[in-house]
């Protein structure tokens, strides 16, 4: 089981929410743009590897949008901050 002493949000904090939603939606983008634009050039690139790369980019997009209901819905943005927390845990592991 996960380590539950320490919580990656608490409903109150706002502008810890908001934040974990913009770095996720910022690393989730840049990675999607990263994968597109890599199978632009390159002759072995498939047709799934740029569709990976957009359905990432479109995840940061969503992650994006959420940034706004965090004002007025902060308990209802949990779920998605635990998977934006998943996202970045994983994304940057060296630094973790």
């Amino acid at each position: 089981m996960a380590d539950r002493g320490e919580a990656a949000v608490v409903p109150g904090d706002r502008d810890r929410l908001r934040n974990l939603f913009l770095d996720a939606a910022r690393v989730l983008m840049l990675y999607g743009t990263a994968v597109a634009v890599a199978t632009l050039g390159s002759p072995g690139a498939t047709a799934t590897q740029a569709f990976v790369g957009l359905l990432l980019w479109l995840l940061g997009v969503c992650f994006l949008a959420l940034v706004p209901a965090v004002g007025r819905f902060p308990r209802v943005a949990l779920v998605p901050a635990a998977m934006a927390n998943a996202v970045l845990k994983h994304s940057f592991t060296l630094w973790n």
